[in-house]
């Protein structure tokens, strides 16, 4: 077993913690085919990023699939977010100066995802409350509170997601109307069509047109080892 840091936004890690998110997509750095090119049997592997082809081929899905850099089923994966720590309370400072290893746990860090769950806080208080947060870029492992076991991997493209996969994706529906881990814009005809315009307010305007590949990356929340 393999494990491997993740990024998530605050939106998604609040999806992940209620147990509303078992879905990731993540754009395939290296593109399976080229722009408007169905798959076929040893066709080229097309890098979008560097606009070029690559001299290798990939034969088959399962191929592609066993190529994914997020690991595969059976592999850890643990979240990145905005966080900082950690957070000392003034009576264990002299502790934590004689030895400040045993703080180095999610239990003396604040995660942002938790301090603006509805994105509602009065405006100075998030103005004040940066003081302090890292990147989830520059989280270490032992600050991540959020480990997931793979269950599955697959490569499929982004407008193959059907709106099971929408769910699964941390987005709920009521009377076609998404809850806050989405705002569904009140012009959108269905929850893909929601999806779509997050999708693009993410990856740009023209993302989703492309149809990029991704990498569909199920999983599952476990207890931390040890």
């Amino acid at each position: 077993m393999k494990e491997r840091p993740i990024l998530f936004s605050e939106q998604r890690v609040r999806a992940l913690l209620i147990g509303q998110q078992t879905q990731t997509r993540r754009i395939m750095k290296t593109q399976a085919f080229g722009p408007g090119q169905d798959y076929h049997e040893g066709v080229h592997a097309f890098d979008v990023s560097a606009n070029h082809l690559h001299g290798y081929k990939l034969m088959s899905m399962a191929d592609i699939s066993s190529h994914c850099p997020f690991g595969q089923v059976g592999d850890r994966l643990w979240v990145r977010e905005t966080w900082r720590g950690p957070i000392v309370p003034e009576e264990q400072l002299a502790e934590y100066e004689r030895d400040p290893l045993p703080f180095r746990t999610p239990a003396f860090c604040q995660y942002r995802a938790d301090s603006n769950e509805l994105g509602q806080l009065d405006e100075d208080v998030q103005h004040a409350e940066q003081f302090g947060w890292q990147t989830a870029i520059h989280m270490p492992r032992w600050a991540s509170r959020i480990d997931l076991a793979i269950t599955s991997v697959r490569a499929e493209k982004i407008q193959d997601i059907s709106e099971d996969d929408i769910m699964a994706e941390g987005v709920q529906t009521d009377t076609h109307f998404l809850n806050n881990f989405f705002t569904m814009n009140m012009n959108a005809e269905s929850p893909k069509e929601a999806y779509r315009k997050a999708w693009q307010k993410q990856y740009g305007a023209t993302s989703w047109e492309v149809n990029p590949w991704v990498w569909v990356i199920e999983f599952q929340r476990v207890g931390r080892e040890g």
